[in-house]
């Protein structure tokens, strides 16, 4: 990331503290922007992702919707599993690679997901983007992540990570819960995907109203 101390010290504010404080205007030219739909967000993404020096822009989202790759969606309006934020939907981790033609699918093979074309109609999650950096990150926080009484609340329960929401046995036999833990390392991740940007929509209504007050 080419950002400095004071957009990192957000960013650390935020998935570790949960305190959501004044977004910094970055001395090193990185932009975080909140936006107010998750169409706008795309739109831009897909702005970035047209110019060449910031080709690699996806949008990202920490797990809140259903995905199966081992099955498919059972409501039959849906073709794909997708996120879907009110009338806006995009196909969900990697679900388009199965359209491509066979000389489509030898032209990706071995690529990152974000080095894929058709993935920027796709939204990534941090089991498709984690270790690869993008340009611009269009990141999506979904209701695992909310703002109530001036904090920012990671809820496991509405997570779709089977990680987040199952007990964990530790060595002496205990179970313990690490859900809270594990979200936050998941927005971390995907905060920090973006080289020169990230580009912020909250589900959450409450989030997204105290995200664009802190970029005021």
């Amino acid at each position: 990331m080419q950002a400095d101390s004071e957009t990192m010290d957000w960013i650390d504010s935020f998935t570790k503290n949960g305190e959501l404080k004044k977004i910094p205007v970055s001395s090193s030219g990185y932009s975080i922007r909140v936006f107010d739909s998750p169409e706008l967000l795309d739109k831009e993404i897909k702005k970035r992702a047209g110019e060449t020096d910031s080709a690699l822009s996806r949008v990202i989202a920490t797990y809140d919707w259903e995905y199966s790759s081992n099955n498919r969606p059972e409501a039959r309006l849906m073709k794909y599993w997708e996120v879907l934020i009110g009338n806006w939907h995009k196909p969900w981790n990697r679900e388009l690679e199965s359209e491509l033609s066979k000389k489509e699918k030898r032209a990706i093979k071995g690529l990152a997901w974000a080095e894929q074309p058709q993935t920027i109609d796709e939204v990534g999650s941090t089991f498709t983007i984690q270790g690869f950096d993008l340009n611009y990150a269009g990141v999506i926080l979904g209701s695992s992540v909310k703002y109530r009484n001036g904090k920012i609340i990671f809820d496991p329960s509405a997570s779709y990570n089977s990680k987040a929401v199952r007990n964990r046995t530790l060595s002496d036999g205990t179970k313990k819960k690490f859900g809270e833990m594990l979200i936050q390392h998941e927005v971390r991740v995907l905060m920090t995907r973006g080289v020169n940007g990230m580009y912020i929509y909250a589900c959450d209504p409450e989030l997204q109203a105290e995200l664009i007050k802190a970029s005021r």
